[in-house]
């Protein structure tokens, strides 16, 4: 049985939460019989720095720390280590929607339809911009054959500001790394 190091990024504000997202993930890519090399034969993560970065620091720091044998991650039976990150964009679902259009694609007016439903319901901020966008599920409006939808939802892509990113306080994810059995 050898030692193989990985690392693998997981969305989520909470270190818990994203840690067991990744766990599943990877034991479901990687199969559960264990000796998988990956994330999914950790039990527990150490949180390395509390500091907020970018995804390329994180990446940049994670491999020093493995470079260096780390004490804190440099077992493969130990914890896995825990960056939290920032990403440049986001993707933001706005439910219970009704709409005209008659694609999954969002055409530009339905966009900014949907864009302004997502800031009144203060899901995007006013230093965001939506990219885009498209239906994820739709149910088709029968009455009278009209075109559209009712009961739809959506998912925009949101790129921050640089200015929100500086002062961003919460992550939207989480770098695990370390070493694991194989």
């Amino acid at each position: 049985m050898g030692t193989w190091a990985f690392e693998t990024y997981a969305d989520g504000e909470d270190a818990s939460t994203a840690f067991n997202t990744a766990r599943s993930d990877a034991a479901f890519e990687h199969g559960h019989g264990g000796y998988s090399g990956t994330i999914a034969e950790k039990d527990s993560y150490v949180v390395i720095t509390y500091t907020i970065t970018d995804l390329d620091e994180a990446e940049r720091l994670a491999g020093t720390l493995m470079e260096n044998d780390d004490p804190r991650i440099a077992d493969k039976w130990g914890p896995a280590g825990a960056i939290p990150v920032r990403q440049p964009t986001r993707t933001v679902r706005v439910d219970d929607l009704t709409g005209s259009g008659t694609s999954y694609l969002l055409d530009p007016a339905e966009l900014d339809r949907i864009t302004g439903i997502a800031r009144t319901r203060g899901l995007i901020t006013p230093g965001e911009t939506v990219t885009a966008g498209h239906l994820i599920t739709a149910t088709r409006n029968r009455a009278g054959r009209r075109p559209g939808y009712t009961g739809g939802v959506a998912e925009l892509t949101v790129r921050r500001s640089p200015a929100d990113l500086q002062a961003q306080t919460r992550p939207d994810g989480w770098l695990f790394f370390g070493l694991a059995s194989c």
